[in-house]
């Protein structure tokens, strides 16, 4: 029965991770869509990255939880201070990492899930 729940457990974090980058998705294009509309120079500025370092896009995307506003501070910083930038991707990485852990809680030796 351990082994049911356990595996359960699991099957249920694996499945509302996976959901969960879908409806960030949704929001990035929503919010790409409005500063297409109000803000060509930052859309002139996203496709250059887009096209350079995607990896950063992606970042950059994913932290500013899309807010258009919050996106382009963003990318003020990412392109003026590389340093301070790569220290907001680490406190923002390990802040993601603990809510992800607070969230799904942790499987002790007893294979019981604590929050």
């Amino acid at each position: 029965m351990k082994k049911h729940f356990k595996f359960l457990s699991v099957l249920f974090v694996l499945i509302s991770g996976s959901y969960l980058p879908n409806v960030n998705a949704a929001s990035s294009t929503e919010m790409l869509i409005t500063i297409a509309e109000t803000s060509p120079i930052l859309l002139q500025r996203l496709n250059v990255i887009a096209h350079d370092d995607a990896e950063l896009l992606n970042q950059l995307l994913t932290m500013a939880h899309s807010k258009s506003e919050q996106l382009e501070r963003l990318l003020n910083i990412a392109e003026t201070d590389v340093v301070v930038f790569e220290q907001l991707v680490e406190i923002f990485n390990a802040e993601a990492a603990q809510q992800k852990i607070s969230v799904m809680g942790i499987i002790d030796e007893d294979d019981i899930i604590q929050n």
